[in-house]
């Protein structure tokens, strides 16, 4: 009994801790986005173009302390950069790369990076290839290992197995219509649908390797000029 009431109370200690810290992290981020509401006011009233400038970048900076990039970036769009002295426009190309980097929009971020004269050393990545794993697929589970994902090609070709014994089985049994017909459709879903996923699971792969690359890049360069 007693250290069920241990358990419990302990319970209730941690839950109270965690309930804590996300409130406080909630009345942060309210209180950024009050902040950030005030600085659109400013902007809304600002007779001064220069004023409306700084007040944009002041609520750009807050979006991004509350971990709305998107928003960030999107108010940094709307900065007046005809009016924003020649030193400082790289930096306010800089902050609007980093924000779409946070966003994970990596290409829009190599391209501001690129405005601002910063170059980013893109290498891109050996894709594979498509081909490669349309023939390897021929051999189902040599198509999915190809593609990083030997799991399904043994489930895959468990599967092809099955359907070509439950085929045999039925023609065994004398009924070679059914073990034909049934036979072939079940291949045409567990071995067709293996092509499919293999060029499915191919386009993930690269896609992913293409983002990862330029994650990569963009995150290097950012740090460069952050430094």
């Amino acid at each position: 009994m007693r250290r069920t009431l241990l358990l419990f109370s302990i319970f209730i200690f941690l839950s109270a801790a965690f309930s804590s810290r996300a409130d406080a992290q909630t009345a942060r981020r309210d209180s950024l986005l009050f902040e950030a509401a005030k600085c659109e006011r400013i902007v809304y009233e600002a007779q001064n173009p220069r004023e409306v400038n700084a007040a944009l970048r002041r609520k750009a900076e807050l979006y991004k302390q509350a971990g709305l990039y998107k928003e960030a970036g999107t108010t940094l769009e709307r900065v007046r950069m005809y009016l924003v002295a020649a030193p400082e426009r790289g930096d306010v190309l800089v902050q609007k790369a980093l924000c779409a980097f946070l966003a994970e929009d990596y290409d829009s971020a190599m391209s501001l990076l690129a405005e601002a004269g910063v170059e980013c050393n893109y290498v891109q990545p050996k894709l594979k290839n498509e081909w490669a794993a349309m023939l390897l697929t021929l051999l189902v589970p040599a198509g999915y290992c190809y593609v990083g994902a030997p799991g399904e090609g043994l489930v895959s070709t468990a599967l092809n197995a099955a359907s070509v014994t439950w085929a045999v089985t039925q023609i065994s049994a004398g009924l070679p219509v059914i073990g034909i017909l049934g036979g072939c459709l079940c291949l045409s879903e567990t071995y067709m649908g293996a092509q499919e996923r293999v060029a499915y699971l191919l386009e993930l792969h690269n896609r992913e390797a293409l983002r990862e690359a330029k994650r990569s890049a963009v995150g290097k360069a950012l740090l460069d000029c952050l430094q």
